[in-house]
């Protein structure tokens, strides 16, 4: 069975063309979401052609923001459109400033040898789990605006959220729901039986969702940890992120891979990575060189 690439783009081409080019792999089909509000990049993809792996660009188009449920909205889309086309060994669902780190006979090895697992992370120290709470026990309103700093629209409603937020807290407010809920990435690898599951709860986690801080890091693995398909995740060596991504949150938030840490990234055990920057082209020229066929 081929493999489903499911990715958020809103910037860097650089990036985005160095990734389909590495995932450019007859054994691969390529779902691209382009924000809305990117119509540059837009253009470029629509014009993009593959030589070997499946290109589907949708026309649907949502405009992402940071922390909202418009996040949610897109994945599901994503995987909701990879879904009707399937069936797929796996779905991966990728920004577009992440990129593979290992060759794609060596991508499509692992997932043969780890057939079935579930390749997802949770977030379970003590920090996250205060964070958690904070996140799906208060209401956050007007959270497409969180990131718009410096404009009206901000400055009208962040006192209202903030003040929203300083009431919940005074009267010990806290909203209530049946859900065990879990925090992890939002960037996985799930098999199809799971992505069955995940769409089948599209319209509840939603709902659940809405008015929830970043929800893109709580709403899949909270329903994944009430399934049987948590038995099923990957458990990795110490030191190795479940969903076989390589992240390093300790240099940045996250870090961006500069060329020097070519060689941390060749030797990682992890198969993908992020995030890249158009400003590193050497870098990306040398995992383009490196990882593509000859």
């Amino acid at each position: 069975m081929k493999h489903a690439y499911l990715i958020i783009a809103h910037n860097q081409q650089s990036v985005l063309d160095t990734l389909l080019d590495l995932l450019d792999d007859a054994r691969n089909d390529i779902f691209l979401h382009v924000d809305a509000r990117s119509e540059t990049l837009y253009a470029h993809a629509m014009e993009r052609q593959m030589k070997r792996a499946g290109y589907h660009v949708l026309t649907e188009r949502v405009a992402v923001c940071w922390g909202d449920v418009s996040q949610v909205e897109t994945e599901l889309r994503l995987f909701e459109k990879a879904h009707a086309a399937g069936p797929y060994a796996y779905y991966h669902l990728l920004s577009g400033v992440d990129l593979p780190i290992k060759t794609q006979d060596e991508i499509h090895r692992f997932f043969d040898d780890n057939a079935g697992r579930e390749f997802v992370s949770f977030w379970e120290d003590e920090g996250h789990r205060r964070d958690l709470k904070r996140k799906v026990t208060r209401y956050y309103l007007f959270t497409r605006h969180l990131k718009d700093k410096g404009t009206l629209v901000h400055t009208l409603t962040a006192p209202v959220r903030n003040l929203a937020l300083l009431l919940q807290k005074l009267t010990g407010f806290r909203r209530r729901s049946a859900t065990a809920f879990r925090k992890g990435s939002n960037w996985v690898s799930i098999t199809h039986d799971f992505c069955t599951v995940l769409l089948a709860h599209r319209d509840d986690l939603l709902k659940q969702m809405r008015h929830t801080l970043a929800p893109d890091e709580i709403f899949l693995q909270s329903l994944l940890a009430a399934t049987p398909y948590m038995a099923d995740v990957y458990r990795p060596a110490p030191g190795t992120d479940a969903s076989m991504r390589r992240i390093d949150w300790k240099r940045g938030a996250p870090y961006v891979w500069q060329e020097t840490d070519y060689d941390e990234l060749i030797q990682a055990p992890e198969l993908f990575a992020r995030k890249f920057s158009d400003a590193t082209p050497r870098l990306l020229e040398r995992l383009r060189s490196r990882l593509l066929p000859a």
